[in-house]
């Protein structure tokens, strides 16, 4: 009976959990990796803050309790994006329905399913203010006979509440929206601040009789307009905020830039690149050091408690062993700050030191 059991087991465990793993990836220190479950070969995973809960995708969605080792069930469809909010009680998710439509479902930490709305784009990017805004970004496109209508719009969502919020509308020649075709994403990225009250994002520009080009943009979602950073020909462009959020990294198939958000007469105190972690490309740094690369395709989610989870192969795996980092509580000063410097009531310089007054 025993033997009959265990020939039965092994084959539902592979269905639910995919192939035996084989060995565990690169440590960064002595304890090997922990394998946690398998997940979807992109690789799709959140975990909250206090990292006991992780919402995975394979062959569906699974909220997966590190403690217990369970997994449950909250949709066949496949997620686009995950995000816990801060306090760690609810999880967005961003499902893909048709070429422009995303269905936006929150759930409690216990998995129950709290609110959905369908937004009429197509997903780009999804975040978690500090202060417990969500914030989603997404384009929709609009074929006419006479060429298409491109618009990026800003969802903020406020328990049932959806505010949008247009944030560039242009008109685009039908060869530019064939070259474009399958890459729209990759030529409109977004990157919110590491708090959630401001984002970069890439607005693509085509005025008649002249070739489409690309535009930065820099805004406070508080505020009215945006700031134009740079112009740049048409291509695939990635941003990403650098720690102090006082500049971001902008990586072309050619380059990576360096573009500072608010250049300061004095130094701005940052931590040095040397002492905090990076992840690029599958290979995660501590400062200048590389601890481990990983392929391409990993996804890494660090925890504050120096915790980490990674997914790799079609596995995700918990290791340890990194600096504890926990994360700053939400300053409604500091936002305020940051409102008032993009408005020009006050400067960079002005900002800075009273910020260094808020956190005495």
């Amino acid at each position: 009976m025993k033997t009959f059991l265990t020939a039965v087991v092994l084959p539902l465990s592979i269905l639910l959990f995919g192939c035996i793993a084989g060995p565990p990836p690169q440590s960064i220190n002595d304890n090997p990796l922990i394998r946690v479950a398998a997940i979807n070969k992109a690789g799709t995973f959140a975990a909250n803050q206090e990292g006991d809960k992780i919402a995975l995708a394979r062959n569906g969605l699974y909220l997966h309790d590190l403690e217990s080792s369970s997994s449950k069930n909250l949709s066949p469809d496949h997620p686009v994006a995950l995000a816990w909010s801060a306090d760690g009680l609810t999880l967005a998710v961003a499902f893909p329905v048709a070429d422009y439509e995303t269905r936006l479902t929150l759930y409690s930490i216990q998995g129950e399913l709290l609110h959905e709305v369908l937004l009429p784009v197509a997903f780009n990017q999804m975040t978690w203010s500090d202060r417990g805004d969500l914030l989603v970004m997404g384009f929709a496109l609009k074929i006419f006979s006479f060429g298409a209508d491109l618009q990026q719009i800003l969802y903020k969502v406020v328990g049932e509440d959806v505010i949008a919020t247009v944030l560039s509308d242009t008109t685009l020649r039908v060869s530019t929206v064939k070259k474009l075709a399958g890459i729209m994403r990759d030529v409109l990225p977004v990157a919110f601040s590491p708090t959630g009250d401001e984002l970069v994002y890439v607005h693509l520009h085509e005025p008649p009789q002249f070739s489409p080009y690309l535009k930065l943009l820099y805004k406070n979602w508080q505020v009215g307009s945006g700031r134009s950073l740079q112009e740049m020909p048409l291509q695939r462009v990635q941003v990403a905020w650098d720690n102090s959020a006082q500049s971001v990294a902008v990586r072309t198939a050619d380059s990576v830039q360096k573009l500072d958000l608010w250049p300061t007469v004095e130094e701005v105190a940052s931590r040095p690149v040397a002492d905090h972690y990076r992840f690029v490309n599958g290979r995660l740094y501590d400062g200048y050091e590389l601890l481990a690369d990983w392929g391409g395709d990993a996804q890494l989610q660090i925890l504050p408690d120096g915790s980490f989870l990674l997914a790799v192969n079609n596995i995700l795996w918990r290791g340890n062993g990194l600096r504890s980092e926990p994360q700053e509580a939400y300053s409604e000063r500091a936002w305020t700050l940051r409102r008032w410097r993009f408005e020009g009531l006050i400067t960079a310089d002005e900002y800075q030191k009273l910020l260094r007054e808020e956190n005495r």
